[in-house]
């Protein structure tokens, strides 16, 4: 794709967060330092034990490689907080000291153009409170885009957090406990967000179980809910700007290279861009990418189904030999 010439230097800030994986933050790291960001903040989680205290001692040197013209702010945790309350801390961070700018995880690599992408809408898109957040992947550009515009607005969960620039107002409304659900859960408000009810049930499903802690791990969840409940929507892109290459046994949540969201495409923005006429929801490439990639496959629909059949006790003495089997077969 071709695009036009240098657009001047970045403005935008960078958030990196980070832990124990030293190769995919280098990478991310490189990226960065290529585009050069006026100021770089640096998050890294703290160790669990020795072993992992030494390779966040690694990831941490990276903040050597800062060798731009550049303010360097570091967050260096002393103990391990996880990857919920590590990153809700993080992303509070940063936020707590800029208005805007773009958020990397240490497993995401974004195009060059996608820091351009990022400034120049969240530019655009500052003062209208129906944008959440510009996201930098899509998993479906593979496909011809079907329309001219650079980019599109959905409300339903499309894209994941992987490389995406936001506001300070929009983290503001974020609560990590969702001390909102219960009373929104079965309104018919909400029920009727969604598209169709597969997608209604699975949405449930995932916002009740980070509710109650069962998933633990979460923050985006949260944030998504956040944005449900602003009415708001995400700006995604017509090509994948951004690539997670943190599939396999170091993910928390990408742990399977078979992840049918594993893909290696990264591709580069054409300018200038071309805006949509209208801002609004495109629903059918909201359902397709739900069917695609969110909608559990029947193997997990009828294993769901036996789970509620048996006894809690049972569950929790099966649950650690099927997960088992499950990741030497490369099904999660």
């Amino acid at each position: 794709m071709s695009t036009s010439s240098s657009p001047g230097p970045l403005r935008l800030p960078v958030l990196i967060t980070a832990f124990s994986r030293y190769d995919t933050t280098r990478e991310v790291m490189e990226a960065v330092r290529a585009a050069r960001p006026p100021r770089l903040y640096f998050a890294c989680d703290g160790g669990r034990n020795d072993a992992e205290r030494e390779k966040c001692a690694q990831v941490r040197s990276l903040v050597e490689l800062v060798d731009w013209d550049c303010q360097l702010f570091t967050l260096f945790h002393e103990n391990n907080k996880g990857s919920k309350y590590g990153m809700a801390a993080n992303i509070g961070w940063f936020f707590d000291h800029e208005p805007e700018g773009i958020i990397l995880e240490d497993d995401i690599v974004p195009s060059q153009t996608f820091f351009r992408f990022a400034q120049e809408l969240l530019e655009k898109y500052r003062d209208d409170e129906r944008v959440w957040a510009i996201i930098g992947n899509n998993l479906m550009a593979d496909e011809e885009p079907g329309d001219p515009s650079s980019y599109w607005y959905s409300a339903h969960g499309y894209g994941a957090y992987w490389g995406w620039a936001s506001w300070r107002r929009s983290w503001q409304r974020f609560d990590i406990d969702m001390r909102q659900w219960p009373g929104v859960r079965d309104t018919d408000a909400f029920k009727d967000y969604y598209l169709a009810a597969s997608e209604r049930r699975e949405a449930t499903r995932l916002f009740e179980h980070t509710w109650d802690r069962n998933i633990s791990t979460a923050w985006d969840y949260q944030f998504d809910f956040a944005k449900v409940l602003a009415g708001a929507g995400n700006i995604i892109p017509n090509v994948n700007l951004c690539r997670n290459i943190g599939f396999g046994a170091g993910g928390t949540h990408t742990v399977s290279h078979h992840d049918v969201r594993n893909k290696e495409m990264l591709h580069e923005a054409s300018f200038p861009l071309t805006h949509p006429a209208k801002l609004e929801v495109d629903r059918e490439k909201d359902l397709r990418y739900f069917e695609a990639f969110i909608r559990p496959s029947r193997y997990s629909r009828i294993k769901a189904g036996v789970k509620e059949l048996l006894p809690d006790q049972l569950v929790r003495k099966v649950k650690p030999l099927v997960s088992g089997v499950q990741r030497k077969l490369g099904l999660q």
